[in-house]
């Protein structure tokens, strides 16, 4: 590229970010239509309940007591039970630990992003300091899913080498607390401007390997974008084409400034988002449900002994994702071997599918050394660009095959809200009965929910 289309491209970027910016802190709680935020209170539900859901994980707790052990503000809630509080940015960090790491968090599904847990660990918290109301809330939650997503849009990765944890969830923690502190669109633009400087490397290998660190990647984003609004409260600014610097000059990626200001209100990021009730990468739902599809008719003709090979025709982010000897859960999570493998032998794609009791299973490592992946021969266009087909075949030469062109929890096959909730309830409900009356009651959107307090809230939810 030469330096002048260069200079002319950070210019247009550094211009679209001031518009997204300035439409996002001039757009109210009435300017978003109800099914909007209907959607924001299920990715609330869906997120609150995936943190709640790690509570037991050995690291996730080791943290949380030790966040918890230090003396400090009582100001927000971590959420593992009960009200125990600590200062609103070590709240913000301790749940974010949390949040991936059952991988039952929701997604985005144009390209790799997990807006909400960017957005709402470090928004939940300051609300709850604030008591900010529901609705203005989820308002922030809205927005700040919008800049995240436009963010994630915009730019075309050199190649495909960072997870996007680390690559985004600093400008959504900073976007979310700045829109619920009513910024306006400079302080807005400052502090996200400031934030994606503060992005990590997020090296995409640890998915597959399994290296933990990756599971703390949100909560570094949620400290970040704290701290870059703090920052720019005080009059330390940033630049909105550091977007350009970060993603285009420094990582080498190609940007579309237009994604990032056209349309605006005219469709939400939020409506494209993913529920999963799989509790593995996404790019792998598709096998898992292939697999569970013939899992039936397999165990009525024959023993799971008797599988000889299992064969994954798949797409390329997912052919990647194969580790037939995973050593912790976060691996197994990120490993097609392991997804294939568990879904036959426990019926599930659930979180006991990915339990750390399955890594040493004798009949899951059998099968998970079994498992080959191959390109499927033609690419198709969204919603089915995420398919999978699996074939089975058996001592004897029987073979059986299914195909999911596109997991169930998508923006083209949603889930009932009924299911949200249930997964809500069955991961949180043991700590905190109420989560599901709770939640149910902010998706009704009723005016006296929308008004109530978000600290109010949280004190019903732990009564």
């Amino acid at each position: 590229m030469s330096d002048q289309r260069a200079q002319a491209e950070k210019a247009q970027t550094g211009q679209a970010i001031r518009q997204l910016a300035a439409w996002a802190a001039g757009t109210s709680l009435s300017d978003i239509p109800s099914p909007l935020l209907g959607r924001a209170a299920r990715v609330l539900a869906d997120d609150l309940s995936a943190i709640i859901g790690a509570r037991d994980e050995p690291e996730v707790r080791a943290f949380h007591e030790r966040v918890l052990s230090a003396s400090r503000p009582a100001e927000a809630t971590v959420f593992r039970g009960g009200r125990r509080r600590t200062d609103r940015i070590s709240a913000a960090v301790a749940n974010a630990v949390a949040a991936d790491w059952l991988e039952l968090d929701e997604g985005f599904r144009h390209v790799p992003c997990h807006a909400g847990i960017y957005v709402l660990p470090a928004l939940m918290a300051d609300a709850e300091v604030r008591n900010l109301p529901v609705g203005q809330m989820l308002r922030a939650l809205v927005l700040g899913y919008e800049i995240v997503t436009r963010v994630a849009r915009a730019w075309t990765p050199k190649a495909l080498v960072m997870q996007s944890h680390g690559r985004y969830s600093a400008i959504g923690a900073a976007a979310g607390l700045a829109l619920a502190r009513g910024a306006d669109a400079d302080l807005l633009c400052s502090a996200i401007s400031t934030a994606v400087t503060l992005i990590g490397p997020s090296p995409r290998t640890h998915l597959a390997e399994g290296v933990l660190a990756r599971n703390v990647w949100p909560a570094a984003g949620a400290w970040s974008g704290s701290m870059a609004l703090e920052w720019a409260e005080c009059g330390i600014h940033g630049s909105p084409v550091a977007f350009f610097d970060t993603y285009s000059t420094v990582l080498g990626g190609q940007v579309a400034p237009e994604v990032l200001s056209q349309a605006l209100g005219e469709r939400f990021g939020i409506e494209d988002g993913y529920t999963k009730i799989y509790a593995c990468c996404q790019h792998l739902h598709s096998a898992v449900e292939a697999t569970l599809a013939l899992r039936d008719e397999l165990v009525s003709q024959a023993s799971l002994e008797q599988v000889r090979s299992i064969q994954v025709e798949s797409y390329p982010m997912a052919m990647v994702l194969m580790n037939d000897r995973p050593d912790t859960t976060l691996a197994a999570k990120f490993s097609m071997s392991h997804a294939v493998a568990a879904a036959l032998v426990t019926g599930t794609g659930g979180a006991e599918a990915f339990a750390a009791s399955t890594l040493d299973t004798p009949a899951i490592d059998r099968l998970r050394r079994r498992v080959s992946v191959t390109p499927r021969r033609q690419a198709l266009p969204p919603p089915h660009d995420r398919p999978a087909r699996v074939i089975v075949e058996l001592e004897g030469g029987a073979r059986l095959e299914a195909e999911c062109l596109s997991a169930v929890g998508g923006p083209d096959r949603p889930l009932p809200a009924e299911v949200v909730f249930d997964k809500a309830s069955s991961l949180a409900a043991p700590v905190y009965p109420r989560i599901r009356e709770v939640l149910e009651s902010i998706a009704s959107l009723a005016p006296e929910r929308l008004a109530q307090g978000w600290a109010d809230t949280v004190h019903e939810l732990c009564s």
